[in-house]
């Protein structure tokens, strides 16, 4: 492993936006990724591992550990809504041939995220792509934890208000606001937040995503087929190609490229709304008079962004 580049854990709930942004990072030039770390979120904690141990199967990166995180949220919930990724979350593809959880590692997500800063403290990026209750229950297990990590990015919450699972909140923030919370306050270490409206304002015209999919490879060919159903539904429903995980993933590739603007901001979670709960708040004029703990990005270079989902679906051919 070169020591040029940094290492990665990725802490994932196993949806299709995920695998794009996994097989993103597994071909990332600043990267290593070391782990990936599983957490209910778009289906149970057990299908989950599956579905990333899928994912990992169709980029032949099987040798990278994988862990089983978080099945319940911090206030102990364990249901997961039915959604744009299908009942297992990865699709309903029946061409996916079930893995192998043999491979899966014994020890918790939360236990070998801790040990892993403790073996290489300030070395280690975080990079979460579902629901932040593993990231909160290491805290809790460990408050000295963020503080080892190098820096954290984030795909979840909403910066104004529109949410896409409730009326105000955003999908992984929902699913364990509490947990959304501990995250912000706790942290520590630098993070970068990709909210919902970003991903949203930069979706792929239909005529991109067939571009994009027209590259053979087995990655691509996975791609494609997970997506099928969730594609077919959004055209249906007017909508365009939003991978959020894979914005993530492109912003932190090829930020000088991709990342056009951002904000440095106190951000937290609202807990007790009635119609507000799970929705990120934003102290945009300083109002709390707290320190800032988040680098929210605001605006992404829309082409940019396309190049690089084109590199990587062309990298696999």
């Amino acid at each position: 492993m070169s020591t040029q580049r940094k290492m990665l854990i990725i802490d994932t709930d196993g949806g299709i936006d995920d695998a794009h942004a996994i097989f993103m990072m597994l071909d990332s030039t600043v990267y290593d990724v070391i782990a990936l770390t599983c957490v209910r979120g778009n289906s149970g904690v057990e299908q989950v591992v599956c579905n990333v141990l899928k994912i990992l199967g169709a980029a032949n990166k099987l040798n990278i550990p994988v862990y089983s995180g978080c099945a319940f949220s911090i206030r102990g919930q364990n249901t997961t809504p039915k959604s744009y990724h299908g009942e297992d979350g990865l699709g309903d593809c029946p061409s996916v041939e079930e893995p192998d959880v043999s491979v899966l590692q014994s020890e918790t997500a939360t236990d070998a995220i801790i040990r892993l800063t403790k073996e290489l403290p300030g070395e280690i990026t975080l990079m979460c792509i579902g629901p932040l209750t593993n990231l909160a229950t290491a805290l809790k297990m460990d408050p000295d934890f963020g503080s080892r990590l190098r820096d954290c990015f984030i795909m979840g919450g909403n910066y104004y208000g529109k949410g896409n699972i409730t009326v105000s909140a955003e999908f992984n923030f929902h699913s364990d606001p509490e947990a959304a919370s501990i995250v912000l306050e706790q942290l520590g270490c630098p993070t970068t937040l990709v909210g919902l409206e970003v991903c949203l304002k930069n979706g792929l015209t239909w005529d991109q995503y067939r571009e994009l999919r027209r590259f053979p490879g087995k990655r691509n060919q996975f791609l494609e087929a997970i997506e099928r159903n969730p594609v077919a539904f959004s055209i249906e429903e007017g909508w365009n190609f939003s991978p959020p995980d894979a914005v993530l993933a492109a912003c932190m590739s090829s930020p000088p490229e991709v990342v056009m603007e951002t904000k440095h901001v106190y951000a937290t979670v609202e807990l007790d709304g009635k119609f507000t709960y799970g929705q990120m708040v934003v102290d945009w004029n300083n109002v709390l008079k707290k320190n800032p703990n988040l680098t929210i990005v605001t605006k992404i270079d829309k082409n940019a962004f396309y190049t690089v989902l084109i590199n990587t679906a062309k990298s696999d051919i």
